[in-house]
């Protein structure tokens, strides 16, 4: 599976909830992992809790899922706030079977952004872990409460340990390629160097599992879940190296030798007038200001008897949806700019004067 199919995957579900106007989705794999932990866990509840019926031992598993589902939500909505709270959107939570993962409009300025923002999620599994150890204190030993406490601390606790682990796409992977970037000053270095490291979690993950299923202290299904995570693990490991190896382009990236070389035309001539005029270069037609760019394809369907009549008016795009960026803008900074926005096109503006298109994909294709 190719990383956008495998994001596209985990990204399918549908809209929860929106939280400070983010989607949190819910993912169709989940549903599947609640069905196994009902299943699996109802058993356990009724063993351990003398007296309770096999429907509300179900509830009570049911409930536990329930209860795994907020926690990871917390556990990411921790990585959201901190985002948000240094100035970079959040596009999306998604919940689903191998845990969660939120979605950021663009990459941290700065090392201590991006460990803040890492390490926000397993803080709040950590105070949430914390909280369920204390109930086991609170409630007497064996029932239901404690049952709930029990759980609640260990999955919490489990989870941020675990995603401390030094090895990229866990929490402290992130957290060490920040703590390398600032040391270096070099973010891709980071990256290699947490990616690798990630590599070796994931194979460490399922060497775990075969052990604990060997020693009988996991089922098949544990196993094969901890497997899919570690695959999880390894894929998004193999992501960060590439995007190291993809550090010097990125580096390279101007936005005023990207840009296309553009011509100013009246709103009022022809199509005929303005395709003389460009000489193969941009067609931005203005009005006193920049009203709209000639769309190329709806240009060239036009049947060439009419093109010298065709009024360049019923053929343009609308500068509207045209953002601007400054020609300064390079490396890192750019990509950043036009992640965010996620427009297709863009005003190239120098000292206020209008100079150039840059088209996205003319950066895409400057990065392969």
């Amino acid at each position: 599976m190719s990383t956008a199919n495998a994001l596209a995957f985990r990204r399918s579900g549908f809209t929860l909830v929106r939280f400070k106007g983010i989607p949190v989705t819910l993912g169709y794999t989940w549903l599947l992992l609640a069905a196994v932990v009902v299943v699996v866990y109802a058993p356990i509840v009724q063993r351990s809790v003398p007296g309770l019926s096999t429907g509300a031992a179900l509830v009570v598993a049911a409930l536990f899922a329930v209860t795994l589902l907020i926690s990871v939500f917390l556990h990411e909505l921790g990585h959201a706030l901190v985002s948000l709270r240094a100035g970079i959107g959040v596009r999306q939570i998604n919940l689903d079977a191998l845990g969660g993962f939120t979605e950021m409009e663009r990459e941290a300025p700065r090392p201590g952004t991006a460990a803040a923002i890492a390490l926000a999620g397993p803080a709040v599994s950590a105070v949430l872990g914390g909280i369920g150890l204390a109930g086991l204190f609170l409630t007497e030993p064996g029932s239901l409460i404690w049952q709930f406490a029990f759980q609640i601390c260990v999955a919490n606790l489990l989870v941020a340990v675990y995603n401390l682990l030094p090895g990229l796409p866990l929490d402290g992977g992130k957290a060490l390629q920040a703590g390398i970037w600032a040391a270096t000053g070099d973010r891709w270095t980071g990256f290699r160097v947490a990616g690798w490291a990630g590599r070796v979690v994931a194979v460490g993950t399922i060497a775990a599992g075969l052990w604990l299923y060997a020693s009988n202290w996991f089922s098949a299904f544990g196993l094969i879940l901890l497997i899919f995570v570690a695959f999880e693990l390894w894929r998004g490991a193999t992501s960060a190296i590439r995007a190291a190896r993809m550090g010097p382009r990125v580096k390279a990236l101007d936005a005023a030798l990207l840009a296309r070389p553009i011509v100013l035309v009246p709103a009022s001539a022809t199509l005929g007038e303005a395709l003389s005029a460009a000489e193969g270069r941009e067609i931005v037609a203005v009005d006193g200001k920049p009203v709209g760019v000639l769309d190329r394809a709806a240009a060239e369907a036009v049947p060439a008897d009419q093109v010298a009549a065709m009024p360049l008016s019923g053929l343009l795009r609308s500068a509207g949806q045209v953002p601007g960026l400054k020609a300064e803008l390079k490396g890192q900074a750019l990509v950043d700019v036009i992640g965010k926005s996620g427009a297709e096109r863009f005003f190239v503006v120098d000292e206020g004067r209008l100079t150039g298109l840059l088209y996205t994909a003319d950066v895409v294709k400057a990065l392969r």
